[in-house]
């Protein structure tokens, strides 16, 4: 299966989405939405994200993501195979959560110009409203009624707000501030276009955000262009990162790991000799494994450990026995 160009670099901003395999459910209740955003919060903590709208809508999830490190691959991998792994074990079930790729369209969220950001966050925090005008969602009195929704989370106090939900730059578009006048204007208007929508008004410019690839103006989507282009020309993967560092790439875990060995008086020589579960090792690998999002196979390469199932043994370890828990104090 041709897989889609995954336009990648630093500080870039996405409209994701991904359905339900066959259009099935992907939350499975409200418990189900609390581990995915549960899961959305290790992502942005791993991945260094920062989220600025989402909904979620049953068979499928949308969020305006921002990847100030431009490692939109790695940490989309981590998050929905996490999620996937963890709604398997919960519902007993196997194989496929969502169905096939994700779509990562790349948005202009510069401050020139606001009005596409403004488009794909009315868009989001508009999915319930849209819902039941096509009769498939519960009437909510008010949009931001609706609990599975960022929209919710604008209308609170900055402290109740997970932390990687930036508030400010949609606010900023509309001229509204992040104090309790512009979070009520903000709901208000966000209400109102909810009425509308319900009562059957088209939205503006949102064929081009349903269909296309790139939502910005034609400054932008040239650069973008240029960019798809020499993704095009990569033979080793579909994405733009290639073997360049990131930061919290293999120069993340490679600093991690070396200030890890620093705290256990430990120097990169002493790893070879060492046998390949011995705590100090054990220890590094699930630390590196929670921090970072380099795969099991390079920490077990660096920390000289054999076969990656050495990697994962090590990490139950770390998270299910007193021993490992006496370790990772070391390190914190």
């Amino acid at each position: 299966m041709a897989r889609p160009i995954r336009i990648e670099f630093k500080g870039a901003m996405y409209h994701v989405m991904c359905r339900g395999d066959n259009g099935r459910d992907i939350f499975f209740g409200d418990k189900g939405c609390e581990r995915f955003l549960d899961t959305l919060d290790e992502a942005c903590i791993r991945a260094g994200w920062y989220v600025h709208a989402y909904v979620l809508m049953g068979n499928h999830y949308h969020m305006l993501l921002e990847t100030p490190e431009g490692n939109l691959v790695d940490g989309m991998k981590w998050f929905q195979g996490t999620y996937t792994q963890r709604i398997n074990a919960w519902q007993g079930r196997r194989g496929h959560l969502f169905q096939g790729r994700y779509k990562a369209q790349v948005v202009n969220g510069e401050q020139r110009d606001h009005n596409y950001f403004q488009t794909v966050s009315d868009y989001i925090h508009l999915n319930p409203a849209r819902a039941i005008m096509t009769g498939k969602g519960k009437r909510w009195e008010r949009l931001r009624d609706y609990p599975w929704s960022s929209l919710q989370s604008y209308c609170s106090w900055r402290r109740k707000r997970p932390s990687w939900l930036m508030v400010d730059k949609v606010l900023e578009s509309y001229t509204f501030k992040d104090n309790t006048a512009g979070r009520e204007a903000y709901a208000k208007y966000m209400d109102k276009r909810g009425e509308e929508v319900q009562g059957g008004e088209p939205g503006i410019g949102y064929e081009e955000l349903r269909r296309g690839w790139c939502l910005g103006d034609g400054e932008f989507r040239q650069r973008m262009l240029d960019k798809a282009e020499k993704a095009l020309q990569s033979t080793k993967r579909e994405s733009l990162t290639g073997a360049a560092v990131k930061e919290h790439g293999e120069a993340q875990a490679v600093k991690l790991l070396n200030e890890g060995m620093e705290k256990l008086d430990l120097v990169p020589k002493q790893l070879e000799g060492m046998l390949k579960l011995a705590p100090e090792k054990q220890v590094l690998a699930a630390w590196l494994s929670s921090q970072t999002l380099v795969g099991t196979k390079w920490i077990a390469e660096m920390l000289h450990m054999g076969h990656r199932s050495n990697v994962s043994a090590s990490k139950k370890w770390a998270r299910e026995t007193k021993e490992g828990s006496k370790w990772l104090c070391k390190l914190k």
